[in-house]
């Protein structure tokens, strides 16, 4: 292993139109096809019937700068470990505490080092502008896990989870938890630099709006970084009820470290009537839902299986330029509850 330490419903999608559309990225998508590149021969066009460098080894830069989330760190290490087990792989990891400028530098130099495909772990599109255009140029494409929630160009392929789905999902639990949504008093937790966090989290505050709950606070909480989510939400909600001892219901929040912080926050003060949900159902937080105490239900983003999933894009790639038919697939998640904890095995 290389490593280098180194909307609301719709208004949360509209945000992101421009970008999606921000770049372009010149390799024709379509099953059996080569790639025609030339923008890093000085205009000269080849083709290519791999996507292997001239030594024969499929250099691969893999990057995150969400490596201080445990998802992050997982399923990016998940990569690495598989990606290295593939033949004439080589995988570099990059990774930064959500710093884009290190992840920009750091990925461009890769690219000038030879790099022959890079892989996008958790991006934020609207950060990483300088590697996608030096990408461009060289004629290197971009597979990406969980790199918006829309279509993209910048990558040829970008798999995720359908935010609208774990919305309903999440809400749909408080409801059940909370035994109806309408005069509710629920928090909202998010991070709005994450797009994914950002987009569900909207779109979650507008059901539960539309289904006459009362936001907590008058408006969504946002954690500054992902990487202290839990002690952030913690202390939201433990703010919230010395302040408020008879106004919480509820918590939804947009991720699940964030949310074993407000579920302990609620065990911390005594209370066995206030519900949390969250999202990624790790498996601490399996745990916690078995308890049967403030932590009620998650949503499995199975990341391990979007790895191999983009490994076998990769290897398409890797041995005869082929590149996905399309560009943006989306897979739902499972909801965990107490219904199910019990015969589900985390992958996180």
């Amino acid at each position: 292993m290389h490593t280098q330490h180194s909307s609301r419903r719709r208004n949360g999608a509209r945000r992101l139109g421009a970008v999606a559309g921000a770049g372009v990225l010149a390799l024709v998508a379509l099953t059996g096809c080569t790639v025609e590149t030339g923008g890093s021969s000085g205009g000269t066009s080849e083709q290519r019937s791999d996507g292997m460098g001239d030594d024969g080894v499929f250099k691969v830069a893999a990057f995150t700068a969400g490596y201080a989330t445990p998802g992050g760190k997982l399923t990016l290490d998940d990569f690495v470990a598989k990606g290295n087990e593939q033949e004439n792989w080589e995988v570099t990891l990059y990774t930064s505490a959500f710093d884009y400028d290190k992840i920009n530098s750091d990925v461009q130099t890769a690219i000038t080092q030879g790099a022959d495909a890079i892989l996008a772990g958790f991006p934020d599109p609207r950060q990483i502008e300088p590697l996608v255009q030096a990408a461009q140029a060289a004629d290197i494409p971009i597979f990406s896990i969980d790199g918006g929630v829309e279509p993209n160009d910048d990558f040829v392929v970008d798999v995720t989870f359908d935010q609208e789905d774990i919305a309903e999902q999440t809400v749909g639990a408080l409801d059940e938890a909370m035994g109806g949504l309408e005069g509710k008093d629920v928090m909202v937790i998010g991070h709005d630099p994450h797009i994914g966090i950002m987009t569900r989290s909207n779109l979650a505050l507008d059901m539960l709006e539309e289904a006459g709950a009362n936001i907590a606070g008058g408006e969504m909480k946002q954690a500054l970084d992902p990487g202290t989510g839990r002690t952030e939400a913690l202390n939201f909600v433990t703010d919230y009820l010395q302040a408020n001892p008879d106004g919480l219901d509820g918590v939804w929040v947009g991720w699940d470290d964030a949310a074993l912080g407000a579920a302990k926050a609620i065990t911390e003060a005594g209370r066995d009537d206030i519900f949390v949900t969250g999202v990624d159902a790790l498996a601490e937080t399996t745990v916690e839902i078995k308890k049967n105490g403030p932590m009620y239900a998650s949503v499995s983003q199975d990341w391990i299986s979007v790895v191999d999933e983009v490994i076998g894009y990769m290897n398409d790639y890797r041995d005869s330029a082929t590149l996905p038919e399309e560009n943006f697939v989306e897979i739902k998640g499972e909801l965990i509850d107490r219904s199910n904890v019990d015969s589900f095995t985390p992958s996180l």
